[in-house]
């Protein structure tokens, strides 16, 4: 009688466990990654600092297209562990072409964790990967979309979905060293990606 009733206790806390998480207002989780583009070309940028909610980050470095795609999209950054869907990007970034250091903290729409839930309803996991795409552009500009891509229909696009979330941004003028960057600079004017300035 009492293995009963110790299996009636494991499989009543195994079924209620699951209930009070669900209630306990945690964001969910999602396994998606990050897409970090740049550009538009001829306008490379480096990004020194990207974060979400000011809590967790992903490295991003010379980015020097994408950000004029449509969809948006660059280097891909796997995350080591499902994340909750962001409320805002923080970046920090040079402009190789102007020497300017931009700086941003964007908030995101407020229905945003509940579109992405609904995207991962319509779209689900393993048929589809889900991206979240930030840009941060030579010119001081930002921008934020999602994308999902169906892993097993080929070359058929069809079943794609994309959508910006913020088209456009500008981020604020900062104060930064470009002579740190000189030697990158120097290099992309030898490769003629844009000319010197003042030329």
């Amino acid at each position: 009688m009492a293995a009963k009733s110790s299996i009636l206790r494991a499989l009543l806390v195994a079924f209620c466990l699951p209930l009070a998480t669900a209630c306990s207002g945690e964001p969910s989780k999602y396994n998606f990654g990050i897409s970090v583009a740049g550009g538009p070309p001829g306008w490379p940028s480096r990004v020194e600092m990207l974060t979400f909610d000011n809590s967790w980050g992903a490295p991003a470095g010379i980015l020097r297209a994408g950000f004029d795609h449509n969809p948006p999209g660059g280097a891909l950054v796997v995350l080591a562990s499902p994340k909750a869907a962001p409320d805002s990007v923080q970046a920090r970034w040079f402009s190789h072409r102007t020497q300017t250091f931009y700086q941003i903290d964007l908030s995101l729409p407020e229905d945003f964790s509940d579109r992405v839930d609904e995207w991962y309803q319509k779209y689900p996991e393993p048929k589809y990967r889900h991206y979240f795409i930030v840009g941060f552009s030579g010119k001081g500009e930002a921008l934020v979309w999602w994308r999902v891509r169906c892993m097993d229909c080929g070359y058929d696009r069809s079943e794609d979905f994309s959508t910006p979330i913020v088209e456009s941004a500008q981020a604020n003028v900062v104060e930064g060293d470009p002579s740190r960057y000189r030697s990158q600079t120097e290099q992309f004017i030898n490769e003629g990606l844009f000319p010197r300035p003042g030329e």
